[in-house]
Formats: structure tokens, C-alpha cells, sequence
């Protein structure tokens, strides 16, 4: 494995270690809790992009694939997704799933009809391929 490889590796460890940190000193002290993680394979990905997808009340997104792993995390409202041929699952603000690369990810949207809701997504990338890959289900 390269040296760049390994360097990866070693920050997504740090990044998704289940130990509750905490650091400062002092007034304004913070606690950082991890709320999500994955054992990703050692693979080089040159490109992690954060985008935020914003849905309407009642909105939802077209059934799509993405090439790389994906860390998603409910920044309000509440989401559902289902990704492969798992159940529907609802996310409230604050918690998160991961996603294997290539998996069919059939459902997500706004699980409420009148009240908006938002995620933020991080998608590793080989920068090469879309992050964001519409598949068209057969009926």
C-alpha cells in the first residue's frame, strides 16, 4: 500500500473513532461525539465533497447510485431512505447512515408533508465518475 494510501486510511480511523472526544480548555469547552462509521477497504480516493440536499415538504430524490462511499448526516426535519432491498428507514436531525459505493439508493426524501427538511452528504470520489449516478427501475 502507498504512502498516500496509508495516510487516508489513517485520517478516516481518526475521523470515525468511536471514543467520545473532548478538547479546550476551559468556558466554551465542546464535546465531539462520532455519530456514524464505517470500515471502508484501503483505496485511494483523490476527491470528498460535502454537498447539501435540501427537500421540500413531501420532496424526494430520483433513485440513484453513487461510485464511492457516502457519510450522510439529517441536519433538520426528518429523511427516509432505503438503499439495496432494506426497509425504508427514517433519520431524525442529527443522526446519520453510511452508504457502500454502488448501492441502489431507491428511496429518499422528506418523510414530512409539511415541513422541510435538510441533509449534508460527504461522497469520496476517484473525481473521475459523477457523484450522483440516476438509475431507471424497470416496472
Amino acid at each position: 500500500m502507498s504512502l498516500y494510501a496509508k495516510a487516508i486510511c489513517l485520517a478516516i480511523s481518526g475521523l470515525l473513532s468511536s471514543a467520545v472526544m473532548a478538547h479546550g480548555s476551559g468556558v466554551g469547552e465542546e464535546t465531539v461525539t462520532p455519530i456514524a462509521q464505517a470500515v471502508v477497504p484501503p483505496q485511494v480516493f483523490k476527491r470528498a465533497t460535502a454537498v447539501r440536499v435540501d427537500y421540500a415538504p413531501g420532496g424526494t430524490s430520483t433513485t440513484h447510485r453513487h461510485p464511492g462511499h457516502v457519510f450522510v448526516v439529517v441536519l433538520s426535519g426528518e429523511i427516509e431512505s432505503a438503499v439495496d432491498g432494506h426497509s425504508p428507514q427514517r433519520f431524525k436531525t442529527g443522526e446519520a447512515w453510511y452508504e457502500s459505493p454502488g448501492q441502489l439508493h431507491r428511496v429518499s426524501r422528506n418523510a414530512s408533508g409539511s415541513e422541510p427538511a435538510s441533509l449534508v452528504a460527504w461522497l469520496l470520489s476517484d473525481g473521475k465518475e459523477e457523484l450522483v449516478q440516476p438509475v431507471t427501475l424497470k416496472k
